[in-house]
């Protein structure tokens, strides 16, 4: 069973790092469309995923509201969020980094 830890309403992964929680919430709360970057934290090199990594921050229905990724604000629905493996955040317009691991290497 995953161990969560509550921000805003917002369950992510108890291992998920402050700064990129409070980064998330952010985004989500001023619709600011993203661009995540997933790899391995404790290196920092990126997995290079290519799909499903843009988008707008939302979360998901019922009684755990994990973090989710919508295609577009009109979007009702989306793919849950690694939280816990993001290692750079990126602004989708204008590429400003909001976040990146120390040793990030793509």
């Amino acid at each position: 069973m995953n161990e969560y830890k509550k921000y805003n309403g917002t369950s992510y992964h108890s291992e998920t790092k402050v700064l990129i929680v409070t980064m998330l919430e952010i985004a989500r709360k001023h619709r600011i469309r993203l661009v995540l970057d997933y790899g391995d934290v404790l290196t920092g090199k990126s997995w290079n995923e290519v799909y499903d990594i843009t988008g707008y921050i939302g979360r998901s229905t019922g009684t755990v509201k994990i973090p989710i990724l919508l295609y577009n604000s009109r979007s009702k629905g989306g793919g849950a969020i690694l939280d816990q493996c993001i290692i750079k955040i990126s602004e989708s317009k204008g590429k400003k980094v909001l976040y990146q691991h120390p040793t990030y290497n793509k």
